[in-house]
């Protein structure tokens, strides 16, 4: 196992180290800096055509923009990142070398896990620190180190949680990882986990992470207060319990995945 771990660091280090392509670190700029500038055109429009609205709207809103912009870039770079992780390797003829190496499915699955993470964290990272400024510049206050903190930390537990469902995806469905991640953002996420209810949306990932928000910063969604919310969604479970439950996903599609790309025939493009 301690190999197995040392080979998916070292498989973790090669591919961050081939992402500073033109073509990768264009795209993962274009990613970080996406959240901020709409964010500024957007703060922009409002503080031109607004008309006495008070800064505490004025926050919630710019926090809900800014959790919605960082989350559509993380679950694209994640995509882009994790679902290729086994049909990269047969379209480069490399999987052969890799299934003969001991443990060298094992490593590869977690070390391209690892890699995808920590990139999309990075951007996460980036785009976060530049909407903190641009709001705080806004609307100084004294909260804006804990916003970031916790935005942080909300962030890190999505990579993670949906690294791991991904990376699953990717060993499951070659040719089209993809689509069936796509599929699954939106159907668990953005249609399960809109629907009324104390059972239906618990198993979206989404609540458990929207649950944790608003613990940590507060009341930010628009349309209705926490009690009206709370009327139809149920009350939340404490963030310790939340945190659980995301880490004991991550662990579960993890297993799974790695079970999978052990035990499952790739067929290689020279066997077809």
């Amino acid at each position: 196992m301690r190999n197995i771990l040392q080979n998916a660091f070292a498989t973790c280090l090669f591919e961050i180290r081939s992402s500073f392509t033109v073509q990768r670190t264009s795209v993962s700029l274009v990613l970080a800096l996406f959240p901020p500038v709409m964010l500024g055109l957007l703060i922009l429009g409002a503080r031109l055509s607004r008309n006495g609205i008070s800064n505490s709207i004025f926050q919630d809103f710019t926090s809900l923009l800014t959790i919605t912009l960082i989350a559509l870039v993380s679950l694209l770079s994640l995509i882009l990142w994790t679902t290729p992780n086994v049909s990269a390797e047969l379209e480069g003829k490399s999987w052969v070398f890799i299934a003969s190496r001991p443990g060298g499915r094992l490593s590869i699955f977690l070390g391209k896990y690892f890699a995808a993470c920590s990139v999309s964290f990075g951007i996460c990272i980036i785009a976060i620190s530049l909407c903190t400024l641009l709001i705080d510049s806004q609307i100084p206050n004294e909260d804006a180190g804990r916003f970031w903190i916790s935005l942080c930390g909300i962030f890190f537990l999505a990579c993670l949680v949906y690294g791991g469902i991904f990376s699953l995806l990717g060993t499951l469905f070659i040719k089209r990882a993809m689509t069936f991640a796509v599929g699954f953002v939106i159907g668990s996420d953005i249609i399960m986990g809109s629907v009324p209810g104390v059972l239906m949306n618990k198993f979206s990932i989404r609540y458990h992470l929207q649950e944790i928000s608003l613990q940590w910063l507060g009341w930010f969604l628009p349309g209705s207060s926490e009690e009206g919310y709370r009327l139809v969604f149920g009350e939340g479970y404490s963030v310790t319990v939340h945190i659980l439950i995301i880490l004991g996903v991550t662990l579960a599609t993890l297993s799974l995945g790695a079970w999978s790309i052990v035990n499952r025939e790739y067929i290689t493009a020279h066997e077809v």
